[in-house]
């Protein structure tokens, strides 16, 4: 085990052992008592303004806990990425643990790996990332391409 998963298992324990954290299951429950108050109109509005909030954005959509809309986590990688060759792609993957969540239907937002996880939401995540492969094996281009040469040296 490497020094970088040794700090990600500290972060974990450390998560687990924050007692304070527990405080957010009642954050949770007001956003879900206001959630409820709301007109089944505007909840299906809301929703429905947060699914494509959440594709538009990067991250990693769960089902918001207060709520259950459309939301996302993000959060930091862990590992190292992992490069296939499908087809005529390259496909990256990247296992990342969140930090942070936000859901724009309630307006819950939790941030920190220990408040995640009491409220079920601090679970890795992979982040996949695809590429063409002409263009991630294409030359880098050259930035001075567009300038003249000064031709003033002696």
């Amino acid at each position: 085990m490497g020094a970088d998963e040794a700090k990600v298992a500290e972060a974990i324990i450390a998560a687990a052992a924050d007692e304070s954290a527990k405080a957010v299951k009642g954050d949770v429950e007001a956003h879900a008592q206001v959630w409820k108050a709301k007109s089944a109109d505007e909840r299906s509005i809301l929703a429905a303004q947060a699914e494509l909030w959440a594709t538009r954005h990067a991250g990693h959509r769960v089902q918001c806990p207060a709520c259950g809309s459309r939301a996302l986590v993000v959060g930091g990688p862990v590992s190292a990425p992992v490069r296939t060759l499908e087809e005529d792609e390259i496909v990256e993957k990247q296992e990342c643990l969140p930090s942070q969540f936000e859901c724009i239907a309630c307006g819950l937002k939790v941030n920190g790996l220990s408040r995640l996880a009491v409220v079920g939401l601090a679970d890795r995540y992979t982040n996949t990332q695809v590429y063409d492969a002409a263009e991630y094996y294409a030359p880098a281009e050259d930035e001075w391409a567009g300038y003249e040469e000064d031709n003033n040296e002696r």
